[in-house]
C-alpha cells in the first residue's frame, strides 16, 4: 500500500512531465528548484506531496514580477467559455493588417501579467481594446481567442512519465533525436519482435535518447525473469528516456548497457567459458566465508590488490553469459548501415524467433532485404513503410493539419 502511494505522490528527485495545454516538458524536481516554462519562471516547491495528474495554477509571487508559484485547483477556467462575443463580421477582406488595431501596448500587457496572471482577464482586455475584433468572422474570432489564451495560459498539469508521453514529447521537440520513431512505430516494433516478460532480448540502439531501451524494459515489466542487453556504439549510452521512467532498481538492473565492440571482443576472447555459469552471484560468494569470517569478495580484493574489475567489464561478462545461451528477440535501431550489424548479431538469436530492423531511410533496408533473401535460414521477410498524418477534428472543420512532419520510417 505504501509503495502504491509513493508511486502516485510527487517527491523531490522525481522526473515529471509538465503539460501546459498541448506543450509538454520533462523536468527533474529539485528542492527549492525553479522551472522555465516559456516566458514564465515557476517555483516548484508547492507540488511536493501532491498527486500526479493534479492541476495547478500559476500565481504571481509576492514581491516579484518575474517568478510564479503554483496553487492546486480543481477546475480550469477556459477563456473560450468565459469571453462573450457581441457580434461578428461577414468576412475578413476589409480588415487592415497592421499593429494599430490593438490599443494595448506591451507595457500594458506586462502590467496586467504583473498584477494577476489570468488568461481570461488578459484575453478580455485584448478583445475590448481591439479595433478589428468585431469585424472578424466567428471562426476568426475563435482562432484569435485560442491563440491568445495559449500564450497567457496559467494552468499546468503534472503527469507521471510514460512511454507514450515521452515518445510524443521527443518527437514534437526534435524527431531526429529519436531517429524519427513515433508512438505507432514503437508499438509495431515491440509487437513484431515479440517482447515478453520471460525472455532475454537484444537491442542495438545508436541514437533514440533512451526511448527504445525504456520501451523494451517497460514491456518486460517489474519482478519478472526477462532481461535486456542494450548494445550501443559509444562509450556511454543515451539514457534520457530510460532514466525518466524511474524503473524499480531490480527492473533497471536487468537492463545491461554494453558497448557493441567491447562486448563482442569479450565474447570471442572467452568463447565457451560462460556455458553453465549462472548470471547471478551464487550464494557462496555472497555469504561470509566460514573459515576466516570474511566475505569472499573482500578476501579477493585483499589478496588480488588492484585487480578489481570495472563496472563495464562486469556488464560485459553478464551480457556474454546471456549471449552464450542465445536471446529470444533482436531489435536493431541504427543510424548506420544495418547489414554488417545484423550479420554479426544474428548468431545470438535462437531459432524460430523474430527480429526487427528500423531505419529512417529505405535504401539501407533494401540492401539488408537483398542480403536476407539470399540466406536459406530466414523466412517471412517484409519491408514496410509507416506514414502517419495528424488530423484536426472540429465541427465542420475536420481536415489534415497544415503543418506536420513529413518524415517516413521503415
Amino acid at each position: 500500500m505504501e509503495d502504491t502511494e509513493s508511486e502516485t505522490t510527487i517527491n523531490v528527485g522525481d522526473f515529471l512531465v509538465v503539460q501546459r495545454q498541448g506543450y509538454t516538458k520533462l523536468h527533474k524536481l529539485r528542492k527549492h528548484g525553479n522551472m522555465v516554462l516559456g516566458s514564465f519562471t515557476v517555483e516548484m516547491d508547492n507540488i511536493v506531496g501532491e498527486r500526479y495528474s493534479d492541476t495547478f495554477q500559476m500565481k504571481n509571487m509576492p514581491g516579484s514580477k518575474r517568478f510564479y508559484i503554483l496553487e492546486k485547483v480543481d477546475e480550469v477556467n477556459s477563456a473560450a467559455g468565459c469571453v462573450s462575443i457581441e457580434k461578428s463580421g461577414a468576412d475578413n477582406r476589409h480588415i487592415p493588417n497592421n499593429a494599430d488595431s490593438q490599443g494595448l501596448t506591451k507595457e500594458d500587457i506586462d502590467k496586467l501579467k504583473g498584477e494577476e496572471l489570468s488568461s481570461n482577464n488578459i484575453v478580455e482586455q485584448l478583445i475590448n481594446n481591439s479595433k478589428t475584433f468585431n469585424m472578424k468572422t466567428e471562426y476568426s474570432q475563435e482562432k484569435y481567442i485560442k491563440k491568445k489564451e495559449k500564450k497567457y495560459f496559467e494552468y499546468i498539469q503534472i503527469r507521471k512519465p510514460s512511454i507514450r508521453l515521452l515518445s510524443q514529447m521527443f518527437y514534437r521537440q526534435d524527431p531526429t533525436k529519436t531517429l524519427g520513431i513515433r508512438t505507432d512505430d514503437l508499438s509495431q516494433i515491440l509487437s513484431y519482435a515479440n517482447i515478453h516478460s520471460e525472455g532475454n532480448h537484444l537491442l542495438y540502439d545508436s541514437g533514440t535518447s533512451g526511448l527504445m531501451t525504456a520501451a523494451i524494459t517497460n514491456a518486460v515489466g517489474p519482478r519478472t525473469t526477462g532481461s535486456l542487453i542494450h548494445m550501443h556504439p559509444g562509450n556511454e549510452c543515451q539514457k534520457n528516456g530510460f532514466v525518466a521512467m524511474q524503473f524499480p532498481q531490480e527492473q533497471a538492473d536487468r537492463c545491461i548497457n554494453v558497448n557493441l565492440y567491447s562486448v563482442l571482443r569479450c565474447f570471442y576472447q572467452n568463447k565457451g567459458d560462460y556455458s553453465g555459469k549462472s548470471e547471478t552471484v551464487s550464494e557462496s560468494d555472497a555469504n561470509v566465508d566460514a573459515d576466516n569470517g570474511e566475505p569472499s569478495a573482500k578476501r579477493t580484493k585483499v589478496e588480488g590488490g588492484a585487480s578489481q574489475k570495472k563496472q563495464w567489464q562486469l556488464d560485459n561478462e553478464r551480457a556474454c553469459k546471456l549471449l552464450e545461451g542465445k536471446v529470444d528477440s533482436l531489435v536493431v535501431v541504427s543510424k548506420e548501415h544495418p547489414v554488417s550489424i545484423v550479420k554479426e548479431l544474428m548468431q545470438f538469436l535462437r531459432g524460430g524467433r523474430g527480429f526487427v530492423v528500423f531505419n529512417s531511410l529505405k535504401e539501407p533496408l533494401q540492401d539488408l532485404y537483398v542480403y536476407l533473401k539470399g540466406r536459406v535460414d530466414i523466412v517471412s521477410i517484409r519491408l514496410s513503410s509507416n506514414f502517419m498524418r495528424a488530423y484536426q477534428v472540429l465541427p465542420d472543420r475536420t481536415h489534415p493539419e497544415v503543418n506536420m512532419n513529413a518524415g517516413v520510417t521503415f
